[in-house]
This record gives C-alpha cells, structure tokens and sequence, in this order.
C-alpha cells in the first residue's frame, strides 16, 4: 500500500467513528489529500459521507468514513 494511503487511513481509523475530514478554504482548492481519499472511496475503503459549507463563503469540509475493507487493507499492509 502506498504510503499516503496508509496514512490517510490510519488517521480515519485512530478517530472513534473512523472518520476523517478535509477542509476546503476559501479559495476553493481542495487539499492534496482530497484527491486520495476520493481514491480510496472509489477502492471501497472510505464512504463518502458528504460535504458541508463552511465557516467562510466558499469554504467547505467533506468527509468519508472507513469500511470494513479500508480496516482489512490497513492490517494487510
């Protein structure tokens, strides 16, 4: 597993809910991270919960929650 996969991975499934976020600033970029969950979500080991507007116009948070099989490949690796 590639190390920017275990990591993100490991931080969904150190939180109670095995969940984690990423903030979109106000300028409307996406972090580097948001692309590789979107990546994970689409192996099936995240599950994308949804985005919310922020605190600033233009500004947003999305956040995916860790799968059985996310948990799976985490212990595999």
């Amino acid at each position: 597993m590639i190390d920017h996969r275990r990591r993100l991975l490991s931080r969904a499934a150190l939180t109670d809910e095995g969940r984690i976020t990423v903030r979109r600033e106000p300028d409307r970029a996406w972090p580097g991270d948001h692309s590789r969950l979107c990546a994970l979500e689409n192996d099936g080991h995240l599950l994308f919960l949804g985005e919310e507007p922020g605190p600033s116009p233009g500004s947003a948070s999305a956040e995916w929650r860790i799968t059985a099989q996310g948990r799976e490949a985490l212990r595999d690796a």
